[in-house]
Formats: C-alpha cells, structure tokens, sequence
C-alpha cells in the first residue's frame, strides 16, 4: 500500500497552503491600503484572515524559554506517537487524559500568565461580568433589562454564559483553575461525544485514532483551554449523538439537556435546528423525535419566563441588534461584509490545517460518489450548508470564527474517518499524519498571540 501523506505530496501541500496564505495576506494589505487611501472603513485586520493573532518571536518578543517548553512538548509528543499511538487509541480514557494533557501543555507554552490567567483578565470577558453577581435567580431576573451594559461577550449571549462562569469561580476561585477546569470538561465533552457519534459509522479503530486527530487540530488546542465557544462545541456534539442513538427516551432527554444547555450559553444554538430535523428526517423518516425536543425547549423557556421574568427571545433580539446596530450589514457595510464572509471560511480552515482539509475533501468526494455512509454525508452536508447560511445572514460579523465556530470542526472530520477507513492505514501513517497536525498546532502556539 503506498503511505497516505508521501514526502513530496506532504511537500506540494505545504508549499500550496503557504502560497495562498501568503496571497490573502497581500490582498488584505491591498485593500487596507486602498481602503486608507479612500476612506473606507472596512473590517479587515492586519493580518486577515487571522483576526485576533500577534506574532511572536522567542527570544525577540518573548522569553527563549518559551521555545524549549514546545521543544519538550515536540519531543514528548513525538514519543508517545512512535510507542504508545495505538493503546492511546484503543482506550477512551487515555484518549482523554492525553488529548487534555496536550491542550494544557501548549497553552503554557504562553506561560502560566498569558496561557491560563490572561483569558481572563480583560474587562470585556465573561469572569468580569461574572465577578458582579451575587445571586444567580437575580441576575436572571434582571438580564433583559441589564443586557446591553454587559461586557461585550456577555450582552451578546445568553445568561448561562456567565452563570456558568459565576459557577466555575465561586467553586474554584481563580482564572488559571477557571483555564484548567474549561480545558478538562471541554476535552471531556468533545471527546466522549464524538467518539460515540463516529461509533455509528466506523469501526472502533477509525473511532478512536479519529479522535484523538481532532483534538490534535490547532483551533482545539489553542482554544479549548479557557474559552467558553469549547464547551458550547461539546455541548452541541450532544445533541449530534443523542439525536442518532438507537434508544428512543436516551434519544429525546439526552438531546434535549444537551440542547438546553447549549441555548443558554449560545444564541447560535439555531445551527442545530436544522441539523436536528435534518438527520432524524433523513435516518428515521421522522420528525417525531424532533418535535418531542423543541416542544420541551419551548416549555423550558416558558416556565423560565413565569418563574423569573426572563424572556429568551427578547434577548435573542437585544443581541442581534447589538451585533448589527446598523441592520443587515450587507446593505449597510457592504464592503466589510464581503470581507468578513471571505475570513469566516479562511479563518476555519486556516485553524483546521492543509492536510486534513485536503483528507476532508477527498473523503466528501468519497462519500458521495459511494455512498458508503449516508448518514455521514448528509451530516456533515447538513452541517456545512447550516453554517454557510448563518455567514450569509450576517452571523458573526468579525470573523473570529475558529474560536466562535469550534462546533463545525467535527462534521469536517467526518470526512476524514470515511477517507481513512475506506483507504486503510498503517501504523506509520497514522503517525505521519499526527506528526503533521499537532506539528502546526505546537507551531501555532509558538510563534502566535492570541485574544480571545
């Protein structure tokens, strides 16, 4: 069998993604240029599609040391793909523990400060708006009218946001604790759920290695360590496997609590709305499921509103309209429309790597011209088409989307398990290919800043 990633296509992709890399860089800087040079004002950061990214040089901008630590976690790393890839595969708790080891790992590779405090620390963040609640069932009764004086996070997301985080501080006290706990119950949830979601299609090998490559991708380990978008990601992994499992009572609670806790962290909780309907429609020829969980939503919300006063949609709209204050910024900021829309996709698949998007595609291909497994074609079909319509709406309106879109990373790799296993791999493979994914991450992690 000849090896999936050979040296000279391993080569051309990297030689690929660079050039187009390099080419969006100079048309930002193009149209900033032109822009300052009209008077335009257009959303376009300096280092498009990148939004919040510094680089940083060790050594120059940042202490050396920095640079043995990803020397060390490279080296560690390195180690336990060569001798311990396969138990770690084969076990969902080694899976696990060594998913949020890495994730920690590369963090601190910031430093303790600026990996696990610095998350935190800015006025704008949910631990700020946190640090003023005194009594959760007030401050639900309040949100509607205290909304829009909220930091900029907090007034443009549902009030679990920071409850949740209220809840994390009164429990553990500090912003590193606050770090670590989100990094371990993320990876926790991301990975659980979607190892079950793969156990549906793939075989228990495909399962397992498959896994432990998401959580290696660079938008997992950069930003599954202290933001709130990860936990919403595994949240909403929920949802994806309940919805599928054989059980009908399994199906619905599990479904619903997952969905529930999602709509309080996120108002982009209406993604799953149509992939929701859409795969039980598709697998069951059935809205039954479907309906049974959006009424029970519904009647969630309602009892809400009676017991304390807080009104879900008149949130929803207090958002919206914060996020667009102008109306729909296709008419009204036509060019940072276009620009946004161009770095909502780039910035995704900038995060997620030239190597497995190449893999994606080609199991997309795979998938449709086989049919091999439908359910995962019209998942991650469901899935793309869902977001690509939420862009289109306006919907995350500064980019910032492989943090704020963690959620779509999943039905990316769908493709990948259906290439992987239909293809076949060997163990030097499978070691290749992780090589090459944590490779950027730890890359990304060392000569990147990022703000959150």
């Amino acid at each position: 069998m000849p090896p999936l990633l050979p040296p000279r296509r391993i080569l051309t992709i990297t030689s690929i993604a660079t050039a187009v890399a390099l080419a969006a860089l100079g048309m930002a800087r193009t149209v900033n240029l032109l822009a300052q040079s009209r008077g335009w004002q257009i959303d376009c950061p300096r280092n498009w599609p990148l939004s919040m990214f510094s680089l940083k040089i060790p050594g120059l901008h940042e202490p050396i040391a920095q640079a043995g630590i990803a020397l060390v976690i490279g080296a560690a790393f390195f180690v336990l793909m060569r001798w311990q890839l396969q138990r770690i595969t084969a076990h969902r708790s080694l899976l696990l523990a060594a998913g949020s080891l890495l994730v920690l790992s590369t963090n601190l590779i910031h430093g303790p400060t600026y990996g696990l405090v610095h998350p935190h620390h800015d006025a704008e963040q949910y631990y700020h708006d946190a640090a003023q609640v005194t009594s959760a069932g007030r401050f639900l009764r309040e949100f509607n009218t205290r909304q829009p004086l909220l930091g900029c996070h907090a007034r443009t997301h549902p009030p679990g946001a920071v409850l949740l985080v209220h809840a994390i501080r009164l429990s553990l006290g500090s912003p590193a604790a606050i770090s670590i706990a989100m990094a371990l119950a993320s990876v926790g949830l991301t990975g659980v759920f979607f190892y079950g979601v793969l156990t549906y299609d793939f075989d228990r090998q495909t399962c397992g290695y498959v896994t432990l490559l998401l959580l290696l991708i660079p938008s997992i380990q950069i930003y599954y360590c202290a933001t709130l978008d990860a936990i919403v990601a595994g949240c909403f992994l929920g949802v994806l496997y309940f919805i599928r499992h054989p059980n009908w009572g399994v199906s619905v609670a599990g479904s619903l609590a997952s969905l529930l806790c999602a709509s309080m962290l996120t108002f982009g909780v209406c993604f799953l709305g149509p992939v929701l309907v859409g795969i039980e429609l598709f697998t069951r020829r059935s809205l039954r499921r479907s309906a049974v969980i959006l009424l029970g939503m519904g009647l969630f919300y309602a009892t809400l509103y009676l017991a304390t006063g807080f009104d879900y949609l008149a949130a929803f709209r207090t958002a919206s309209a914060l996020e667009n204050p102008g109306g729909f910024m296709l008419m009204t900021e036509s060019a940072s429309y276009v620009m946004t829309r161009l770095e909502n996709v780039a910035d995704i698949v900038w995060y997620f790597g030239p190597f497995l998007l190449v893999l994606s595609v080609s199991g997309m291909r795979l998938l449709w011209q086989t049919r091999t497994h439908p359910d995962a074609l019209v998942t991650t079909v469901l899935g793309l088409l869902t977001l690509a319509a939420m862009f289109l709406s306006g919907a995350f309106r500064t980019g910032e989307t492989a943090r704020a879109c963690l959620f779509i990373v999943p039905y990316l790799m769908l493709p990948v398990a259906a290439y992987l296993q239909q293809r076949g791999c060997t163990p030097h493979d499978k070691r290749v290919l992780a090589w090459l994914v944590f490779g950027q991450s730890l890359a990304m992690q060392t000569f990147g800043g990022y703000y959150w």
